[in-house]
């Protein structure tokens, strides 16, 4: 597969400011996302979900409020905010909860704690699991944020420009900025001089099975030693050294550890490497572990699925307390000079100490304090509804009591009164209910918007007043769509009538507009002012034929349109893609994933003149490139926005005019039924024959000799411009209605072809009655409707005869010399 590497660099270029201003506008928008993958930006209102199971969110797409059931919902994404927490401790619980907050008074059976976030709250002693200071005085690196590492350089041959590297990294941020990767043998590496005495907090992570690693002490794995996965077992390796740590259980999702290395007295060659859990239990202690030497440094390799790095701190230690022994058994405070002080802590006032179970009590700066350690409490995580997450990574879960735009009132495990959560800085408000509402897709409607979509039902109104709402999956109430938003609505083929919705014997005819219409109609009669006709839709009977693109009789083939329903994707691997669609284009793709594991798309077009398309796919659509490019495709390509048939090289040559004839070129190109052409103009039609004008020569010909007759004078775009300033012309038509509709002008397509644009102003007899500004009053069946779109676009799309357009015979070239020049032009 040939790439255009200049193309595809142009364009990655020319897309670089629509990236960065399409992210930022991303990251100022709340999004709503469904179970099933759909998406809507919006914003929360006030909710009782505990009370009530529903989420309220108020949409620009909508002009009401929905209200959604929360068990069809997946999440509430915020946008991205730098609100950084100022509290000195970092606090984990036994039921998984993580939290910043500063410690400002305690008791014998619990601690008070105060942050920004959440106030003041009160826990008990033995639902702490962790309690560790956020800044140290002897730390070494911070791993913990992509920032801090160097990333790999991608091979020579892979670069595409100067941003080939964020275009398909091995390793990117997630939305709290660590590191994270899908890739399979991703690796990262952070140079770094080991010290004599050094501890690693580690903490690694994967979504869909156990964590599958290798984490060294240096980049060269035959000679550092590492800590690794092997099926069922975490080891420990270096060389011919080689010993169990634990076994792993198929549930586990993170590892959880510190690694303490201790050179030992008088031998620089040898350490002591020791392998706790988060706790301080001993899990393996190992003698004769060798210092690495060749590319000393901090390599993580990923061997599984995917990998987050969700804590990575080293520290230096202290030489002088290093060996002090301890009982392990005892509660006790790590200080960051590596002191231990066994017994537990205690803040009253500006007062901080340690009291052991024999009474002693000892001071501490609670500053210095590094971490404290409760060897009895175990980590038991417990299942909640939903999960609050912020961008620095501190989650809690619980039972939702009050959701406002502002804050959430959670009902947690680790406190007996509801923990007031401000939304500031938070990241993800994730809803964990099992219980699965969801309904086969086919069954669905599916409304597309700018970024997304939405699967529900269109709904129509009832009792003679229209009403279009639309009724997302899992919501209490239909809603009434914006007007100011473009949409389109694609109906499930389940809900749409099979069948033409006309009689073709009775309508054999098809009248095109220049604004894009489709008519299902028969022709009685044509001149240069106007056309006469009668249709199943459409209570006019003569149009100016000012508006008049094409007229297409089914003597002969059709030229219908083709819809791109079913785009075939190609993935190729390292972020180039292609797509073929059914309109005959092939068009070419980029991918990049982005800091919230969603993907980025750009979707080249096969044409100069055409900008490239790009779309954000989210989280739920980005398991791998092959699903969120067909996801990027369904939301980038509208299945009624086509590219005309290619024109022959027949119909070419007949567009074509001669020098001779520029000031004076046909108005219109009849068709034959076996394909002859002939150039001229249309000067009228009965109900049996069509007049035509062709070289000054004027001939009659049988209508069911014909397959059609189309404009091309001018430039079609400019004939509908100028179509949409002027005022319609009916003839004998009814004088206006005042407009009832909520909604303005809306592209309404039948099955098999027939396509309007008008405004929808009632229901009566299972159809939608409105008013076009063309031909006035226009009465379709619902059954019978397959797409609608709103908004801007509505009004004027391409007509399958675009292209059908006189164009100049290209000048002959004669050379630089002028004389030849103005000789040719003589003749």
């Amino acid at each position: 597969m040939q790439w255009n590497q200049k193309k595809i660099l142009a364009a990655i270029v020319g897309l670089m400011l629509l990236w960065i201003s399409t992210i930022q506008a991303e990251e100022t928008e709340t999004l709503l996302h469904w179970k099933n993958g759909d998406t809507l930006p919006g914003q929360l209102l006030e909710s009782e979900p505990g009370k009530e199971g529903k989420i309220h969110w108020a949409s620009p797409h909508f002009s009401d409020t929905l209200v959604i059931d929360a068990d069809v919902l997946d999440a509430i994404v915020f946008p991205k905010q730098s609100v950084s927490a100022t509290e000195a401790f970092r606090v984990g619980t036994v039921s998984g909860d993580i939290w910043m907050a500063d410690l400002i008074s305690s008791d014998d059976n619990t601690f008070l704690f105060s942050s920004k976030r959440h106030g003041q709250f009160r826990v008990n002693r033995d639902m702490i699991y962790t309690l560790e200071s956020r800044e140290h005085s002897n730390l070494l690196f911070d791993g913990s944020q992509l920032t801090a590492w160097k990333l790999p350089e991608q091979d020579k041959d892979e670069k595409v420009g100067p941003f080939a590297q964020e275009a398909q990294p091995s390793w990117h941020p997630d939305r709290g900025g660590r590191p994270q990767t899908s890739t399979a043998k991703a690796n990262i590496f952070y140079a770094l001089g080991w010290p004599k005495h050094f501890e690693v907090d580690l903490e690694l992570s994967s979504t869909a099975r156990p964590p599958s690693f290798v984490f060294a002490l240096g980049k060269n794995l035959y000679e550092t030693v590492r800590l690794e996965t092997w099926v069922n077992e975490l080891v420990v390796v270096q060389g011919t050294l080689f010993e169990p740590v634990l076994t792993i259980q198929p549930d586990r999702r993170d590892f959880r550890l510190r690694i303490v290395y201790h050179e030992n007295t008088g031998d620089e060659n040898t350490g002591i490497l020791k392998v706790l859990d988060l706790n301080g239990n001993l899990l393996l202690k190992l003698d004769g572990v060798k210092p690495t030497v060749e590319a000393s440094g901090v390599y993580i390799f990923n061997r599984g699925q995917d990998l987050t790095v969700q804590r990575l701190r080293i520290y230096r230690q202290s030489t002088e307390v290093t060996n002090r022994q301890i009982d392990a058994s005892k509660s006790r405070i790590h200080m960051m000079n590596g002191a231990l002080v066994p017994g537990k802590l205690f803040v009253d006032g500006n007062q901080s100490y340690v009291l052991d179970t024999d009474g002693t009590r000892q001071n501490i700066d609670l500053q210095q304090i590094d971490r404290i350690v409760q060897p009895d409490v175990t980590l038991k995580p417990t299942p909640q509804p939903l999960a609050l997450t912020y961008i620095d990574g501190a989650v809690l879960r619980g039972q939702i009591i009050r959701l406002t735009p502002d804050s959430v009132l959670l009902q947690t495990a680790f406190a007996d009164k509801p923990i007031s959560c401000s939304l500031a800085g938070a990241s993800v408000l994730k809803f964990e209910s099992t219980t699965d509402t969801q309904t086969p897709v086919e069954e669905y409607d599916k409304l597309f918007y700018e970024s997304g979509s939405l699967r529900g039902h269109i709904l129509f109104g009832s009792k003679d007043a229209v009403d279009l709402r639309w009724q997302p999956v899992g919501a209490s109430g239909a809603v009434r769509l914006a007007n100011a938003r473009e949409a389109r609505v694609e109906r499930s083929l389940k809900r749409v009538l099979k069948q033409k919705p006309f009689d073709i014997e009775q309508f054999p005819h098809l009248l095109h507009l220049k604004n894009g219409e489709v008519i299902p109609c028969q022709i009685s009669s044509y001149d240069e002012t106007s056309i006469g006709f009668r249709s199943p839709f459409i209570r006019m009977q003569h149009l100016s034929s000012m508006y008049v693109k094409g007229i297409e009789f089914f003597g002969g083939k059709v030229q219908a349109r083709t819809e791109n329903r079913n785009p075939i994707t190609i993935t190729g691997g390292k972020g180039k893609h292609r797509v073929i669609l059914e309109d005959g284009r092939i068009l070419n793709a980029v991918t990049r994933k982005t800091k919230d594991g969603a993907v980025e798309i750009i979707i080249l077009s096969d044409k100069k003149e055409e900008q490239p398309k790009l779309v954000k796919v989210d989280g739920n659509f980005a398991v791998n490139d092959a699903v969120a490019l067909k996801r990027g495709v369904e939301l980038i390509f509208d299945p009624l926005e086509t590219r005309g048939r290619r024109l022959d090289a027949k119909l070419e040559r007949a567009l074509t005019v001669p020098r001779f004839s520029r000031d004076n070129p046909p108005n219109h190109i009849l068709v034959a039924n076996n394909g002859d052409l002939k150039r001229g103009k249309l000067l009228g039609i009965n109900k049996q024959t069509i007049q035509f004008d062709s070289k000054l020569r004027k001939f009659t010909v049988p209508i069911d000799r014909v397959s059609r007759v189309v404009e091309v004078i001018g430039n079609n775009r400019e004939s509908k411009d100028g179509i949409d300033e002027q005022k319609p012309l009916f003839l004998k038509a009814e004088g206006p209605r005042e407009p009832t509709a909520v909604q303005s002008e809306v592209r309404v397509t039948l099955t098999d072809n027939p396509i309007f644009i008008f405004e929808p102003l009632e229901i009566k007899d299972g159809k939608l009655q409105g008013r076009s500004s063309i031909y006035g009053e226009i009465s379709v069946p619902v059954n019978s409707i397959q797409y609608l779109h709103f908004g801007e676009r509505a009004k004027s799309f391409k007509s399958v005869f675009e292209e059908w357009v006189v164009r100049s015979a290209k000048e002959p070239m004669y050379g630089d010399d002028p004389e030849a020049s103005d000789h040719g032009h003589d003749h």
